[in-house]
């Protein structure tokens, strides 16, 4: 699949970008039809030299899009050798015609794609350059068959001069000169820098090597910099790493392009997908050294297979050992985890491991996953069922166990074939049970589609998801009233008393973690100037639960003239009644609150939520008073006969305006692209990102009922009542929150789900209050559907 060719390269080159690197040694180009080549294997794309140039050529385009220079390897093609250079030089015999029949067809196609560089290989093609000088010290490739056959302008990378396929018949001098006389634009990995650096000066001075020859690749390399930006900006920014990095889309993707890859090449008694009953045994079969290995693989398939048990094998174990193992198995899973090591040869699995392997499928149901080498099922021909990944990593892991349980349906093709075992473009097909994504999609799709005919809103966007990302989003309806967008996950809300939450909650809860604020301390310990009779009773508590004795409201807003006056009567504010009596909604309690986290961190509510909340978490569409540039992104609200306009990029809420625009109760812009990662955070216990902003023991403190004789109110949350915007499904330990506008966000751990819905209802009219069934609609398909498809693991 090109596309995810193209997309792999993206982000491999967007990653780069955002850490400082500005080459990538990728793609490997090379056509890997030789199951015995010991170094290249599942680093190609396959065996068909089309389909290499189209995959290498899609990933270059990716890479090179973020601005990072792309190197295809290794020229003039290492696929079809079974000598591994890091150990010798390997002989490739193959004559001209073959080589452009194969090994060049890709580096022709990367080179049209305009690659930036390439790398050479240590092999010698005695029948193009006449001799058995490797590659790498070859002018006949270097200068002849790349530059002027092949036309490429870019800058040529040796492959490491440290290896043996250089190293054993060269001194690092006479390998450096060569290489530079070869055509070689930057030497990779001398076994000793500063003597290579002497020899070529030295040969420069001696007439040997031209000023010109160094001239032209100092050029080259000068113009890489300056295509690439590391002249312009050489130093990055840290706080990009957060967004570029490992995102969560990113991380997506990969899962996706992994489950596509997953092909099932042998499975003559259905063992696919594991039967139910019984008892099953995963083997994860990888080196001592290889700790990670095989971790996803096991934990993904214990938790979808009953009475599973996981144990990790290796090289060492003995046949009385693994036969220990399978006395009370009804079935096995192997994962072996075999992958290409520098300079060893070694691929495969160890000959004890595989002969029990093989000898047990006599008398067992065995499904065998390779990670790593596809190749290793000649090892163990007798096995019943065969998966390739054709890689190794967690993502691939995932898929083969989700695979092999029923999770995911399997369509992949061999992009390479095995003589006796399977060819290209083997690969039998299992169908995907319901998936809960396009199930999902299609029910939400037919929910907001009546609720924008029944004139709910104008316009929504629908984020569900789980601890491991997205399940579905759409948007629906438009922007406004008459022509205009449809909502997207870029879209900017107006998030009302969602502020309350995503803001000032989130603020509290990391004070109450430092120590900086105790709950059950008195207000006026922070505030002392909120003075007034029985004030002084108030707790922080009372504020997030609203029992402090305050009014739900005032309309200071029509009584301030500046954002101090406003303030100011906040805090003059009487209480209706002693705190603790009962539980009235009060948006005067958050503003205090808001004055809380200033007093004590120093940092206006925005400042200190953008630095420590919204900022680590990768929420960039999150903020305060948004630029009026985002205008044309940004959900129009109500017709205001208050500001006599229609609002749009400016607070919908009245007392928010009138304190400037920023306040710990509404004020608060986001997307649903961004409110998804932190609803994340919080179904993985405070992390998101590998960023931790919460401990999982303040997330539960914060979200627990307080005092259910007054009310379901949390630590600034709501919780479930059956009749609320949580639906009527969500479990007890749920915990969620509303906006006056038509926002919503609720998290479900016991589910594992997170639903949120973000809407402009007040568009163009406060006085339209249909909202309230249809995110009950929203919240009860998502929960019911989950349930019913993919239900959470304990």
């Amino acid at each position: 699949n090109e596309a995810n060719a193209f997309e792999a390269g993206r982000i491999t080159g967007k990653e780069a970008q955002a850490i400082g690197i500005h080459i990538a040694f990728a793609p490997v180009v090379d056509v890997n039809n030789n199951p015995a080549n010991p170094v290249i294997n599942t680093r190609s794309f396959g065996e068909d030299p089309q389909a290499v140039a189209r995959m290498s050529a899609a990933f270059v385009r990716g890479v090179q899009g973020e601005g990072v220079a792309a190197v295809a390897k290794h020229f003039p093609g290492h696929g079809d050798t079974d000598t591994d250079s890091h150990t010798a030089l390997p002989i490739v015999s193959s004559n001209r015609a073959r080589l452009e029949a194969v090994e060049l067809v890709p580096f022709r196609a990367v080179v049209d794609a305009g690659i930036s560089g390439v790398m050479t290989a240590h092999i010698a093609l005695p029948a193009i350059a006449h001799d058995s000088i490797p590659a790498t010290l070859s002018p006949a490739i270097i200068s002849g068959l790349l530059r002027d056959t092949l036309h490429f302008r870019g800058v040529t990378y040796t492959d490491a001069l440290s290896m043996e396929g250089i190293g054993g018949g060269y001194t690092v001098e006479k390998s450096a000169v060569l290489a530079v006389k070869a055509g070689a634009d930057v030497l990779l990995k001398p076994t000793d820098v500063r003597r290579a650096i002497d020899a070529v000066v030295a040969a420069v001075e001696h007439g040997e090597i031209t000023p010109a020859r160094i001239d032209a690749s100092v050029r080259r390399l000068l113009e890489l910099k300056l295509r690439t930006g590391a002249i312009q900006h050489p130093i990055v920014a840290l706080d990009s790493l957060r967004i570029a990095v490992g995102s969560a889309t990113s991380r997506g993707t990969a899962a996706r392009i992994a489950s596509e890859a997953i092909t099932l090449l042998r499975d003559d008694a259905s063992l696919v997908p594991v039967k139910t009953g019984g008892t099953t045994l995963v083997l994860t079969y990888a080196s001592e050294n290889d700790l990670d290995a095989g971790r996803v693989f096991g934990a993904t398939v214990r938790a979808a297979v009953r009475n599973a048990r996981v144990v990790r094998i290796t090289p060492r174990w003995s046949r009385a050992q693994l036969d220990s193992l399978v006395r009370p198995a009804d079935r096995l899973v192997i994962a072996t985890q075999v992958r290409t090591i520098e300079g060893e040869g070694r691929f495969s699995v160890a000959k004890p491991v595989a002969q029990w392997i093989d000898s047990i499928a006599a008398t067992h149901a065995v499904i065998v996953a390779a990670h790593g080498n596809p190749y290793v099922l000649r090892e163990f021909p007798h096995v019943g069922a065969y998966l390739a990944t054709w890689g190794r990593g967690p993502a691939l892991e995932d898929a083969a166990a989700r695979a092999i349980t029923g999770r995911i349906g399997v369509t992949g093709k061999a992009p390479v074939s095995l003589p006796g075992f399977f060819a290209r473009g083997d690969g039998l097909v299992r169908v995907a049970p319901p998936s809960l994504s396009t199930a999902m999609s299609d029910t939400l799709r037919r929910v907001l589609d009546r609720a924008i005919a029944d004139s709910a809103f104008p316009g929504a966007f629908v984020v569900v998801g789980r601890r491991s990302g997205i399940v579905a989003q759409m948007g629906a309806g438009h922007l406004d009233v008459g022509p205009s967008p449809v909502p997207d996950e870029h879209t900017l809300w107006d998030m009302a008393s969602l502020t309350k939450v995503l803001a000032l909650t989130s603020a509290m809860m990391q004070l109450v973690e430092q120590g900086t604020v105790e709950l059950d301390a008195p207000v006026q310990r922070y505030l002392p100037q909120w003075k007034g009779p029985n004030k002084d009773r108030v707790t922080v508590r009372d504020l997030l639960t609203h029992r402090s004795g305050l009014p739900a409201w005032r309309p200071i807003y029509k009584e301030a003239t500046t954002p101090a006056e406003a303030l100011a009567l906040v805090f003059a504010t009487a209480l209706d009644t002693l705190p603790r009596v009962r539980m009235v909604y009060s948006d005067l309690g958050a503003i205090l609150m808001g004055e809380i986290v200033r007093t004590v961190s120093g940092q206006r509510i925005d400042a200190y939520t953008r630095d420590h909340v919204f900022g680590p978490l990768g929420m960039k569409e999150t903020s305060y008073l948004p630029d009026p540039a985002l205008l044309p992104r940004i959900a129009p609200t109500e017709v205001d006969p208050w500001r006599q306009r229609h609002l749009r990029g400016e607070v919908h809420d009245e007392n928010a305006y009138a304190l400037g625009g920023v306040s710990a109760h509404a004020g608060l812009f986001s997307s649903g692209s961004d409110l998804a990662h932190l609803a994340q955070a919080y179904l993985n216990g405070g992390v998101f990102g590998g960023v931790r902003v919460f401990k999982e023991s303040t997330i539960r403190q914060f979200t627990a009922v307080q005092d259910s004789t007054f009310s379901n109110r949390a630590l600034g949350w709501e919780t479930p009542t059956g009749g609320n915007s949580a639906g009527h499904l969500m479990t007890r330990p749920s915990f969620g929150h509303t906006g006056f506008t038509g926002t919503s966000f609720w998290v479900d751990p016991t589910d594992d789900l997170f639903v949120i819905m973000l809407t402009n209802r007040v568009n163009p009219t406060r006085a339209n209050t249909k909202i309230s069934a249809w995110r009950q609609a929203v919240a009860d398909a998502a929960v019911s559907l989950t349930r019913q498809l993919a239900p959470a693991q304990p």
